[in-house]
């Protein structure tokens, strides 16, 4: 009984814009068959640059948390707001998804930034223009060893895994 409720709660209150989903759940949302390659469950800092949004948050323990998790599918950026909520916003490998709202990845880049420390770079587009925002997104991840989560994330566009 209480697993329906649960689960009726969390559609009730589940919203969806452009890849982006706030929810009353911890655990991220996976499709039938994806696999879980990388997760990085400590991401220090995030930017998000979508003209003219610009947008960052940080992690505070246990105000806010946020983590990555990179799949054979996309790489999903996971929020979690006082532990009762979470923000997930998903980048998707070209050709995985077959919804046409859906941010793709044109690039993948790492680098350092002398305030914040090492960075991934994850650059996408979305195949229609938001009314809000541009079509591109550009975000950062400021974490340890960006560069493993990059190489991951690189080999599972090429499909090497």
């Amino acid at each position: 009984m209480v697993c329906c409720s649960t689960f009726y709660f969390q559609e009730l209150f589940l919203t969806k814009s452009m890849g982006e989903r706030v929810k009353f759940n911890l655990l991220p949302i996976l499709q039938p068959g994806e696999k879980v390659l990388l997760v990085k469950r400590w991401v220090g800092f995030c930017t998000y640059l979508s003209s003219p949004n610009y947008r960052w948050s940080f992690s505070l323990p246990p105000v806010q948390e946020q983590g990555l998790y990179v799949t054979d599918q996309r790489v999903l950026h996971i929020l979690h707001v006082f532990r009762l909520f979470t923000v997930e916003f998903d980048q998707w490998f070209e050709k995985k998804s077959n919804n046409s709202d859906t941010e793709f990845i044109k690039e993948v880049n790492t680098g350092r930034n002398l305030l914040c420390g090492p960075y991934l770079e994850i650059v996408s587009e979305n195949s229609s223009k938001p009314w809000y925002r541009s079509r591109r997104v550009r975000m950062r991840l400021y974490m340890k060893n960006p560069k493993y989560a990059c190489q991951i994330i690189t080999e599972a566009i090429t499909e090497n895994i």
